[in-house]
């Protein structure tokens, strides 16, 4: 049941500083709506050139700027976002079949989320077979809390690069390999990239990833794997509480560039900050990235507004 419904103004700017006869390429998610999340409105400038929907319902924007110095881009969004919080009934509850698209989807072995050996001894060894879906969600929620310890920057993204006997990491690497234990489970799952509003401090908002599990009848539920989500009551039964409220910008790994990069263009400023980016994909996006002809200046920044209409000037 989602509950308590707050009101948001976001503003997001990106400001570019580029030398004399360069073309920059842009792409950014554009937020869209959940069972906890509502974009009343959302306002971009300059407007993008096109935009495209890949596999896993992102909206991707994409502009293409030539020969302008001091480029500036301005998004303002108007959300209303919930907490949620189910009493979670095993005898209700089942996986969608494994002939369904989004069973293959969210199930599946890929980048980031490696289902190695190694990974699928250690899921078995913390949860077991015998058990519910959610006894071994629950087991694995908390094993990570005992065992992970957060760390940042990370060095190189990817489940199959953690140290299972030392694990490190910072919100995306626990959210990786949360995810990973449970697709190997056969529980459907991937990860959102957004930013986090903590209920206790409703001014500020924070970068964070976290994970979404499917579980029918319920759908797609908000799993943050370091924070007591999944809570075990008497007589073996659950309850879920999501108490934080999540802004989400994209949906899994793996996003689709179009137009891809040309070879000739730079985007190691991503790499750099620890965002693995090719000429055809990137690991997220929150909310964009870029690729230019010669190299430029970045910086961006997020902020909460005041709940008027935002508006552009």
């Amino acid at each position: 049941m989602i509950f308590s419904p707050k009101k948001f103004n976001i503003r997001y700017q990106a400001n570019f500083n580029s030398p004399n006869k360069n073309i920059i390429k842009i792409w950014l998610a554009q937020p869209l709506n959940s069972t906890t999340q509502k974009i009343e409105s959302f306002l971009i400038s300059p407007k993008p050139q096109k935009y495209y929907k890949d596999a896993q319902g992102n909206k991707i924007l994409y502009f293409e700027l030539k020969d302008q110095k001091d480029i500036n881009i301005k998004m303002d969004i108007k959300a209303t976002l919930w907490k949620n919080k189910i009493n979670l009934t095993e005898e209700k509850l089942s996986l969608p079949p494994v002939s369904t698209k989004l069973f293959q989807q969210y199930t599946k072995n890929e980048k980031f989320l490696e289902q190695t050996l190694t990974i699928k001894k250690l899921t078995y060894q913390i949860t077991n077979k015998n058990q519910s879906v959610l006894d071994n969600i629950f087991l694995i929620t908390q094993f990570l809390k005992k065992n992970f310890q957060y760390t940042y920057p990370v060095k190189k993204r990817g489940v199959k690069n953690l140290n299972l006997n030392n694990l490190k990491g910072d919100c995306g690497e626990v959210g990786a390999l949360f995810a990973t234990m449970c697709r190997i489970l056969d529980i459907p799952a991937v990860n959102r990239t957004g930013y986090i509003i903590y209920y206790d401090e409703l001014n500020n908002l924070y970068e964070h990833g976290w994970v979404d599990i499917y579980l029918k009848p319920y759908g797609w539920i908000d799993i943050d794997p370091l924070a007591d989500n999944i809570l075990k009551k008497r007589d073996n039964k659950y309850s879920y509480y999501q108490k934080n409220y999540f802004l989400f910008f994209s949906n899994g790994f793996n996003l689709k560039l179009k137009p891809k990069v040309p070879n000739n263009f730079i985007f190691k400023y991503w790499n750099e900050v620890g965002l693995p980016m090719t000429n055809t994909s990137v690991q997220i996006l929150q909310p964009l990235v870029f690729a230019s002809l010669k190299e430029i200046k970045f910086s961006d920044n997020i902020k909460l507004l005041s709940n008027k209409k935002p508006q552009l000037k």
